[in-house]
């Protein structure tokens, strides 16, 4: 008799599985109905704890099911599936000769099994009868009080739990294009369950398993190892599973209602396009009851139970990574890396509007947007952690919508947090200043896959504008670079969506210059020098778009052919680093003279010296990379788009160009009345200077001063300076001008922009169904890397929602 999931898994290979299930249909579905109809005797048996031959038993008919299970959800080599004949038909129960439904009585089995007296649970007291005890495993949101539970109580959660896990794993089966549209039966059975009670206990049960707080012993286990602590695992699977079900909901019909899978047909499929609105309920009324009791969580410490929690894994998980120690020791982050965290995050934040509220007024929100901005930071460059850039950049949109939020941002920025590689040498700095920094140095990068992120990190950018105040000069000389690169007119035809990035910096300048101009002079001034920017847009001309479009990839593809391969990355690879010959924000800014490096205001020049190409990085043991598709990429060169005049006019005639223009050209006077001022007063009084040195340009000279400091951090781009001055002061003039641009005085010069006044209302994130179908397939792909260790539940299954690479 096996011992472990490891010898079962080691004993049934999965050839063994396949050849049975094609060549021997009945004798699988023979096999299945026999495994499952013992494991029903067994958890009916009292006193499970007082006889561990019994528990031995049950927990290899959990084993065996949780093996068999992944190939009668994948599809065979003749395209058909086994999954409806052998779970969701009825056929006589062996033994008892009355109809049964494998696949529901499978659902309702294993729920019960994690409440089982003795099994899962602490044994029942005398004068208890009940073998399923439904009741909340540890303290916190709903319980004050532990269960007290044993070692064997956890380990048997875990393999009920992994079981529960394939059970419902059907997605992971399901073509990226079709898993909005067909139901998974197991999910739908157990979050469509009316036992509210059941609900509550378990819902309450994988919350508060998740953020349990746990000390570590003396020991050092080595995070390598292939064997994790029973707790952790618990920790971990409770996770997955509280994913699985609040990420759940049934499908919509072509009436636009949900489609309730019906228990009596085969019938699973469903071609109509997914509707863009979310479906919660069913044509019943029914509701997903895990998303409504989440929904109505409203209590303090309840909410301060989750957001603490949630703090901690983050901080423990940044503190693992500054950590020496950490590198060959497991830190208290309990194997939850803090992708979890997030996710968790991101759903409670998604499913209750109250606890949306409560982070927002939290004391400590600004210290979580500081730890999310920087695990954006740390794992931006690592393509296998760009699920976890994503859903923080899904985050930070959805709590910009706040104003309340986005007015904090303005509050002093604390880098004490941060390692010294991600520092910038400005004390002025505001939240708000290091979060456009930080958009900066992730839109600067260039990867591919990071686009979706780009658009969010915008979007975070536009909702936060109109409570812009006293960004530095430094952010302000950035949000110009990425200003004159994003509004090129190359960059604005080579794809579609490169408009809309164009239009949400448009919006955040409209938002400036009408609300919050004299709150920012050194971002007017910067404006003023870029002011040509405005103009050359007004005047876009789509023919010499596309020969300037056209010179840029000839270009490109000459600097391709005598590109240096090798450790060290020059700047013509940097240019050509995204795939296809569409030019990358990277390509464009050393067309537009960027210097090598200058992009990344995060990491010193040190620490880009030093900084491995993630393409080079070793990949860890044992470990499979998983690219989750989850949206149809441009591919460049291959996305088949072409700009016409008919699609310039739907988006130019509409940008807010004018008012900003009128502003620009306003101040621009009045800073050249400034300049020469202090130039004819500085004549007077040392005449003994070079009368010539007054006609340099003074503004390029600051800058080139500032590039050659020690201090190479504060270094700007230098497409910020490339653009056409307005005015060319010098050194000397520019803190009267910035006084100048502070005071109302300035105010009084502006033209009238009443009638151009825009409404402050933030961009909201949609839930389309492409971004359902992309955070599907990252919680699958992560809960199919979790099964690799120690036996690999899911290996060498067909999986089809996301791509596995060997």
């Amino acid at each position: 008799m096996p011992d472990s999931p490891h010898d079962v898994f080691s004993l049934v290979t999965p050839a063994d599985i396949r050849r049975i299930r094609d060549n021997a249909e009945e004798n699988f579905i023979k096999l299945l109905d026999k495994v499952f109809d013992r494991l029903l005797v067994l958890k009916g048996t009292r006193d499970l704890a007082k006889n561990p031959a019994n528990t031995k038993q049950l927990l290899n008919c959990i084993r065996v099911l949780t093996r068999l299970v992944p190939f009668v959800y994948e599809t065979r080599s003749d395209h058909s599936s086994i999954e409806d004949i052998v779970l969701w038909t009825q056929r006589p129960r062996p033994g008892s000769g009355a109809d049964y439904m494998l696949g529901k009585q499978l659902v309702a089995a294993v729920i019960d099994l994690l409440f089982t007296s003795g099994f899962t649970v602490p044994q029942a007291t005398v004068g208890e009868d009940a073998v399923v005890r439904y009741t909340i495993w540890e303290n916190g949101v709903g319980q004050t009080s532990s269960l007290g539970s044993s070692k064997e109580n956890i380990s048997n959660r875990v393999e009920v739990l992994r079981f529960l896990l394939v059970l419902c794993s059907k997605t992971m089966y399901i073509p990226p294009a079709y898993s909005v549209a067909i139901p998974n039966r197991a999910l739908h059975t157990i979050s469509y369950n009316t036992n509210k009670k059941m609900v509550l206990c378990l819902l309450c049960s994988l919350i508060n398993t998740s953020l349990k707080y746990r000390t570590q012993g003396w020991a050092i286990p080595y995070r390598n190892s292939t064997t994790l602590d029973p707790a952790d695992e618990l920790s971990l699977h409770a996770m997955q599973v509280l994913f699985i079900m609040l990420d759940y909901q049934t499908p919509p019909s072509k009436s636009g209602k949900s489609v309730v899978p019906q228990e009596d047909s085969a019938e699973e499929t469903n071609n109509s396009t997914p509707s863009l609105v979310l479906i919660t309920g069913t044509d019943t009324g029914a509701q997903n009851l895990f998303r409504v009791f989440v929904a109505k969580l409203h209590r303090q410490q309840e909410f301060d139970y989750l957001i603490s929690n949630i703090m901690r894994l983050l901080e423990e998980a940044m503190r693992s990574n500054l950590s020496i120690l950490a590198s060959v020791t497991k830190q208290p982050t309990r194997h939850v890396m803090p992708q979890e965290a997030i996710i968790l995050l991101w759903l409670l934040l998604e499913n209750n509007t109250l606890f949306k509220e409560y982070v927002v007024d939290h004391n400590r929100a600004l210290k979580l947007f500081s730890v999310l901005l920087y695990f954006m930071l740390n794992g931006y460059t690592d393509p296998a952690q760009s699920g976890m850039v994503r859903t923080i950049s899904h985050i930070l949109h959805y709590l910009s919508e706040d104003g309340q939020f986005a007015t904090r941002l303005m509050q002093p920025f604390d880098q004490s947090i941060l390692p010294s590689t991600m520092r910038i040498v400005d004390a002025s700095l505001t939240h708000a200043d290091f979060m456009i920094n930080t958009a900066f140095t992730l839109l600067s990068s260039s990867k591919p896959y990071l686009t979706p992120v780009y658009s969010n990190l915008l979007l975070l950018v536009r909702n936060v504008s109109p409570y812009l105040t006293q960004i530095s000069q430094l952010t302000a000389d950035k949000l110009i670079s990425l200003f004159d690169i994003i509004s090129s007119p190359a960059f604005i035809i080579s794809e579609p969506y490169h408009v809309k990035w164009l239009i949400y910096l448009i919006e955040v300048f409209d938002y400036v210059v009408h609300y919050r101009a004299v709150d920012n002079p050194r971002l007017m001034y910067s404006m003023v020098k870029a002011r040509s920017c405005f103009t050359r847009l007004r005047a876009f001309d789509l023919d010499k778009a596309k020969s300037e479009l056209a010179e840029l990839r000839e270009k490109k593809s000459k600097s391709e052919a005598t590109r240096t391969i090798g450790g060290s990355v020059s700047q013509n690879s940097n240019a050509t680093e995204s795939e296809g010959v569409t030019p990358s924000l990277s390509a464009l800014k050393l067309e537009h003279g960027t210097r090598d490096g200058a992009a990344s205001p995060a990491l010193s020049d040190k620490a880009r010296g030093k900084k491995p190409d993630p393409g080079l990085s070793p990949t860890p043991e044992g470990r499979e990379s998983m690219q989750a598709v989850t949206s149809k990429q441009s591919a460049s060169a291959g996305s088949g788009f072409q700009p016409s005049p008919e699609w310039v006019f739907s988006w130019l005639p509409d940008l807010p160009l004018d008012p900003i223009i009128s502003v620009l050209d306003a101040l621009a006077v009045h800073i050249d009345q400034i300049t020469e001022q202090v130039e004819r007063d500085a004549q007077g009084s040392a005449g003994h200077l070079n009368s010539s040195s007054g006609e340099t340009a003074g503004a390029s000279n600051f800058l080139s001063e500032q590039a050659d400091s020690k201090q190479s951090v504060e270094n700007v781009d230098d497409n910020a300076t490339n653009v056409t001055m307005a005015s060319k002061p010098s050194v000397d003039a520019m803190p009267k001008i910035i006084h100048w641009l502070s005071t109302d005085d300035m105010a009084k010069v502006l033209p009238d922009l009443e009638e151009s006044m825009p409404e402050i209302r933030p961009r909201l994130q949609g839930m389309s169904p492409a971004l359902i179908v992309w955070f599907r397939s990252l919680l699958w792909s992560l809960i199919y890397a979790s099964g690799m260790k120690p036996f690999g539940i899911w290996k060498n299954t067909k999986v089809r929602l996301f791509v596995v690479k060997k």
